[in-house]
């Protein structure tokens, strides 16, 4: 007993058991599987206040910084993450984020000055993306439920299953062990972690601060974001250090009423571009109506012809005659402005001896 209370990582299991088992009576009513909602609205607000406070600040002051030492700084501390995600890769017999995470490590501690350039990364290497495991994912791998959202202070959104899987890789990082064996202190251990973490604010600075100012509720928001995210991180499909975050979510909106409100807004941006589409083409008609009509003026002016005073006896010069060809082609010509001339066929088709022949091409002139 006293060495299963001493063990973290069996006391962190068992939280996680508990946690598990407590909440299911809720989740059946709760359609969002976000039964702590009321206190996750409460940390969200805290974490928004520390962010804007603190994390914020500290990332615009971190984009100041020059590409040397900020880029270096972070490929280390990426690079210090890699033994977690190998044992996770092995755990989840994938193979092609094992060999992608040897690869890169092995390259960039050998050509990279021990992983402070990315050399992996660059196309002379194949651009090899920077593969992230977490026992989380292995834990999906392995069929465990994500639980619960809860919304963690300082991390952010996470399930139960995604905490756990944190607090393992924590305890079990080989790193936690070295540091602990030669008597660093917690301001080492916990550099790699505050570098990656300012990296990625850094990154998503201007897109956050787009996002939360025309979301409707930021809250929900993040919620499906965060769930569309660990999806395509489970699945293999955000192996890219290059992707945005703005093309993670297809449908970032899963709750209902957020949907309704985004489809109700788009009809009336749809609608108000039909509006200007149409407005524009009357105005161009109106164009073309007031120069057929100027030309019509122009054309059924009186016309003084040498016979004209012989063959009317009132000495009248009024010409019975009015040329309508100089109108037609006036009006085809603007016609053709506002709608396309359409495409003839002219009954000839291409040579089969030509490039790319093919019978159902045929040629078309206007």
């Amino acid at each position: 007993m006293r060495i299963f209370l001493n063990n973290p990582l069996y006391i962190l299991c068992l939280l996680g058991l508990f946690l598990f088992v407590s909440p299911t009576k809720n989740l059946a009513a709760d359609t969002e599987n976000d039964p702590f909602e009321k206190t996750n609205r409460a940390i969200f607000e805290f974490n928004n206040t520390l962010d804007d406070n603190f994390f914020k600040p500290v990332a615009k002051a971190w984009r100041k910084v020059p590409d040397f030492p900020r880029k270096p700084l972070s490929n280390l501390a990426t690079t210090a993450k890699t033994p977690v995600s190998l044992a996770n890769a092995i755990l989840q017999l994938n193979r092609e984020s094992m060999g992608n995470i040897i690869g890169k490590f092995l390259i960039n501690m050998t050509f990279g000055l021990g992983g402070l350039f990315d050399i992996a990364g660059t196309q002379e290497f194949g651009s090899m993306p920077t593969v992230e495991e977490d026992f989380g994912q292995t834990m999906a791998t392995w069929g465990v439920p994500d639980g619960p959202y809860v919304m963690l202070p300082i991390f952010g959104p996470s399930s139960i299953r995604d905490s756990v899987g944190i607090g393992v890789d924590a305890i079990t990082n080989p790193l936690s062990f070295a540091y602990r064996m030669n008597g660093i202190g917690m301001e080492a251990r916990l550099s790699g972690p505050v570098v990656r973490g300012v990296s990625t604010r850094e990154k998503y600075l201007d897109y956050v601060d787009e996002m939360r100012s025309s979301s409707l509720d930021w809250y929900a928001t993040m919620r499906s974001l965060y769930r569309q995210k660990r999806k395509k991180e489970i699945s293999g499909q955000l192996e890219e250090e290059n992707l945005s975050l703005n093309i993670l979510p297809v449908d970032v909106y899963d709750d209902p009423e957020l949907e309704k409100s985004i489809a109700t807004e788009n009809n009336v941006e749809d609608l108000i571009l039909e509006e200007e589409k149409i407005t524009e083409t009357a105005k161009k008609t109106v164009k073309v109506a007031k120069k057929v009509e100027k030309t019509v003026k122009n054309v059924t002016k009186k016309k003084t012809m040498p016979s004209d005073g012989y063959a009317n006896p009132n000495g009248s010069s009024e010409s019975k005659f009015i040329d309508n060809s100089e109108i037609a082609k006036i009006v085809q010509d603007e016609s053709r402005k506002i709608m396309p001339s359409p495409r003839v066929y002219n009954g000839v088709l291409p040579s089969s001896s030509y490039p790319g022949f093919s019978k159902s091409r045929v040629n078309l002139i206007n």
